[in-house]
């Protein structure tokens, strides 16, 4: 079949030279969109591959070597994962990382000597998609204790266990709106949450009243085998006894808890409280990388299915209640804040550790030890604030009615999507649409007024205007016409008293309320194409276009990825 063969030929294209490929060059190909050649769903091309050797491999080889697992071969040849631009996306999370990283306020949780101690200098991110793309900054592989990061999870492994019904007789759904160690409970004497203390150590009564003839290490054997499923075996999830010892030596609270629940409400099925309570401890001294916490994040995101081992280790309806109490308590006394801002299901440890889910999409895991007020990891907060101004993660991003402030979504190819747009607003022109027309008029007004900002404009100027007019509009313009219009926004300029970009700034204010995030992100990246023609950006500059980004309600950390494009772009040349 002719299609079929070109189809073929054209993936096998993509990862050759001169008629052949090779095992390097078809590994590259995967590591670059955030796959490893031991993915699953590859293993018998892996198998094929090694039987090649150093052999050059010509396409009626590579048809061989990648018929079983054709599909998943195109998805990554093609750039169709989940985050099609997985490099440039990563590039954007490496800068989020950087800013974030001098950032030395709080301090570690010292009610425990292997807290207080840890090093305060550990700054890790890890990311894993939905499709099993995985990158890595910093200190992803320091073993720490998981704490509070292990409530929603023993939550869910009691769902599992002992069904909705009997779990929520005893634990409420509530934000409690007070410290995860308050003494406080529901009117009907049930904890607020799973996630604040009184709730896990009922949720560890639970799992321990279902199993009377098994010791509290044994259950805890259990949740952390279902945290290795979770995270796809990627490391070995580990039990800390000093952790153990030191958390039981210091918790005269949580015994205070637990001994107000036995008195109020009563422990499920009459279980001994020391059980309950060393089952609680004990999943708090859990301990698991930033790595090993982005994948469990992100089989979270996948409905339960974990994309490095492709196993459903979770049934989806219960990943939704899990994301749930995530969402409304996951942040400690914080939660409320953290949701209005960020907008992600999440939940943090007082080791330092924050693991975050992007449903449908990804889940991400930092590591910093010192901590703020409310027992939040500063960097990590502050990692997942800048993370949602870049990208449409928050929850209600969905809403925005086309004004999430120019915030990219990395599931859409950022090529795919600019060629789209232009041709919209082509095609729109053609007919005498009123408001393409206000676009592109508003777009050559801020490429004039950007270079007018110094008072002059220069030939080489106008014949980037002119460049990046048509290639906007698909049709030229006359350099003299440019001229022209130059000319008459200077003698406005005169005739008002004001600097031509002090006046593009102030317009632009006036009508971004009528512009949608297309027509506003491509009046930014005109002015930008004309502040960068001299293939730099200059401190003037960016400060010009951070003006012209506020003017247009468009995210500073935005302009900052359109910056780190252009810059890469510049190096590769």
């Amino acid at each position: 079949m002719p299609e079929d063969t070109d189809r073929l030929r054209a993936l096998f294209d993509a990862v050759a030279t001169d008629g052949f490929t090779s095992a390097e060059a078809i590994h590259n190909c995967i590591s670059e969109c955030g796959l490893s050649i031991d993915d699953h769903r590859l293993r018998t091309m892996r198998t094929r591959l090694q039987a090649q050797q150093q052999r050059p491999i010509d396409q009626e080889a590579f048809t061989d070597i990648v018929r079983d697992e054709l599909l998943t071969v195109s998805r990554i040849v093609r750039r169709q994962l989940v985050v099609p631009d997985w490099p440039e996306f990563c590039q954007a999370i490496r800068r989020i990382y950087d800013e974030v990283a001098p950032d030395r306020s709080g301090a570690n949780a010292n009610y425990i000597p292997i807290l207080r101690d840890a090093d305060p200098e550990k700054w890790g991110v890890a990311l894993c998609s939905v499709d099993g793309q995985r990158f890595c900054l910093g200190d992803v592989d320091v073993y720490h204790s998981i704490q509070s990061v292990s409530k929603p999870l023993t939550y869910a492994y009691a769902l599992s266990k002992e069904g909705e019904e009997f779990t929520h007789a005893h634990v409420g759904m509530e934000p409690s709106g007070r410290p995860f160690n308050d003494l406080s409970l529901l009117p009907d004497l049930r904890p607020f949450n799973p996630c604040v203390n009184a709730g896990a150590i009922m949720i560890a009564g639970i799992v321990a009243s279902g199993s009377p003839d098994r010791s509290a290490r044994e259950v805890t054997q259990d949740i952390m085998d279902l945290w290795t499923a979770l995270c796809g075996g990627v490391g070995e999830v580990r039990f800390s006894e000093e952790t153990m010892l030191s958390e039981r030596a210091t918790a005269h609270n949580n015994f205070a808890i637990a001994y107000l629940l036995q008195g109020r409400k009563g422990l499920p099925r009459n279980v001994d409280l020391h059980k309950t309570l060393d089952i609680y401890l004990s999943c708090c001294s859990i301990e698991m990388t930033a790595s090993m916490l982005s994948v469990a994040a992100a089989t979270l995101a996948n409905g339960g299915v974990c994309p490095v081992t492709g196993v459903q280790v979770l049934p989806t309806e219960l990943v939704k209640r899990t994301l749930a109490v995530m969402q409304f308590a996951g942040m400690y006394d914080n939660a409320g804040a953290f949701t209005f801002s960020v907008g992600l299901p999440a939940k943090s440890g007082v080791a330092g550790a924050v693991m975050a889910v992007v449903p449908n999409l990804m889940g991400f895991a930092t590591f910093s030890p010192r901590l703020d007020a409310y027992g939040n990891s500063v960097r990590g907060v502050a990692f997942c604030r800048q993370l949602v101004d870049r990208f449409t993660f928050h929850v209600y991003d969905s809403l925005s009615g086309g004004r999430t402030g120019c915030k990219q979504d990395p599931r859409e190819s950022q090529r795919n999507r600019k060629h789209r747009d232009l041709s919209d607003l082509r095609w729109a022109l053609s007919y005498g649409d009123r408001y393409a027309s206000k676009v592109r008029d508003l777009a050559l007004t801020s490429m004039i007024d950007i270079c007018l900002g110094d008072g002059d404009i220069e030939d080489s100027e106008l014949a980037v205007i002119a460049s990046t007019l048509e290639d906007i509009v698909g049709s030229p313009i006359e350099v003299s016409e440019l001229e022209s219009l130059a000319r008459n926004r200077q003698a406005q300029a005169l005739a008002s008293a004001i600097p031509p970009f002090e006046g593009l700034v102030a317009r632009l204010a006036q009508e971004q309320v009528h512009l949608d995030d297309n027509a506003r992100e491509l009046i930014l990246e005109s002015a930008f194409r004309v502040a960068c023609a001299d293939g730099e950006v200059e401190p003037q500059e960016h400060e010009r276009l951070l003006k012209i980004a506020e003017a247009l309600a468009i995210h500073a950390g935005v302009l900052q990825l359109e910056i780190d494009r252009f810059q890469r772009k510049l190096a590769k040349r």
